[in-house]
């Protein structure tokens, strides 16, 4: 029987490598430090080494130049996994056997297609189109799905979410399920429950503190019909569910405050970089990049220096980028329907946000918008998502963030 050893690495990593080990008949074995790590590669000379960069550092070059020198444990083939590494590390330690190095957080595919090369093993992936994220803001943790139920990164999500949990300390996390752009039938029901189950299997979430939003009426129907999902609320009001996550809202605080910095906001810097899963593949990374490429926007901004990072930011993935100073000036050729996405601010002189808003969906212009507003009042968030807004992000926000949710909605589309 194969074996794969895995030097020091994270309790929930270890889970997710076994569960897929387990489906190859594979043993993973554990080393612990140096010593052991070492004594373990001499004894079972297993198929392959997996390494924790950051949580090896103070031994895995001596461990790598020791391994050089063993005869029988030379040609191991060894993976490192790494959060940061210079080229000068890199180098080192290709020159010291290593065969790959994969960057955190890591890209699960790409890991198992290594795998499967290595081990002589299928690892069989639900190629379902699927679009899943899961992030915490404050002590909500939001899961959005576009596309599909993608059973493979359902079962990522489990391990995602016990990574998410510890990483912020949550005790009783409110969850928020986003699958308002998801039209499902009969034949999702299995995996519906399995997203459901899967959130569930996690002690910290109470079926109480879970709200779905979602347009789709066998959804509502599939959540409402089972008991086992009785305390678990399906909305298709996004006022109901900002409502039910602002319930516990110290009265003070003020609500448009919250909605920007719970709701809308990004998640923390830091701690995503510490996480080591990313519920995207490898391979859909690689598409969503071609994706910019050609495509034409249509920046709608009476501030210049938003409209220049804006441009500047989608001309280095190739996408054709107009600027528009005012509502009056983008309709003339924002009603001619030939934009792939549009941003749009609110507050502009002559003619505002909303009434361009209004403009085209009385023109049934269905091109996706992205609404982008120092307004972060509960009512302006409610009134441009429910006029079909693919989203809403406030302002100020970084290129990163912009290009990263530009590149989801048009995926989505």
């Amino acid at each position: 029987m194969k074996q794969v050893l895995l030097i020091d690495e994270s309790n929930v990593f270890r889970d997710f490598l076994k569960h897929k080990l387990d489906s190859c008949q594979t043993i993973m074995e554990i080393g612990l430090g140096q010593p052991d790590s070492l004594s373990k590669m001499r004894s079972l000379i297993p198929d392959l080494v997996i390494i924790d960069y950051n949580s090896a550092e103070s031994f895995i070059v001596t461990l790598l130049e020791q391994k050089k020198k063993d005869p029988n444990a030379v040609s191991i083939p060894v993976l490192v996994l790494a959060q940061k590494i210079d080229s000068v590390t890199s180098e080192r330690l290709t020159r010291l056997g290593v065969k790959w190095i994969l960057p955190k957080p890591l890209k699960i595919d790409q890991l198992l297609s290594i795998m499967s090369d290595v081990l002589k093993c299928k690892f069989e992936i639900d190629t379902t189109p699927c679009i899943l994220e899961a992030h915490v803001n404050d002590n909500i943790l939001f899961i959005e799905i576009a596309q599909g139920l993608n059973r493979e990164k359902i079962d990522l999500l489990k391990y995602s979410l016990r990574e998410l949990i510890a990483l912020y300390n949550l005790t009783s996390p409110k969850v928020l399920i986003m699958m308002t752009d998801l039209s499902l039938s009969f034949v999702d029901g299995p995996n519906l429950e399995l997203l459901l189950d899967t959130i569930l299997e996690n002690p910290s979430v109470r079926k109480r503190n879970v709200k779905v939003l979602t347009m789709d009426s066998f959804a509502k129907d599939f959540i409402e019909g089972n008991s086992s999902y009785s305390e678990i609320q399906a909305v298709a009001d996004l006022s109901k569910a900002i409502d039910s996550l602002l319930k516990d809202v110290n009265p003070i605080e003020d609500a448009s405050t919250v909605i920007s910095e719970r709701i809308l906001a990004p998640a923390r810097e830091g701690k995503l970089s510490e996480a080591s899963f990313e519920m995207r593949f490898k391979s859909e990374i690689q598409t969503l990049k071609t994706v910019g490429k050609n495509i034409r926007i249509a920046v709608v901004d009476d501030d210049v220096v938003i409209r220049s990072v804006l441009t500047k930011t989608f001309l280095a993935i190739q996408a054709n980028v107009d600027q528009f100073e005012s509502g009056v000036s983008f309709l003339p050729q924002g009603l001619s329907g030939n934009y792939d996405l549009i941003f749009l601010d609110l507050m502009m002189p002559v003619m505002n946000g909303f009434e361009v808003l209004q403009k085209l969906k009385e023109s049934g212009i269905q091109t996706p918008i992205i609404v982008l507003s120092a307004i972060s009042q509960r009512e302006a968030v409610i009134k441009v998502l429910s006029s079909g807004v693919k989203s809403y992000m406030v302002k100020p926000l970084k290129p990163e963030q912009l290009l990263k949710k530009a590149i989801e909605v048009l995926q989505a589309v």
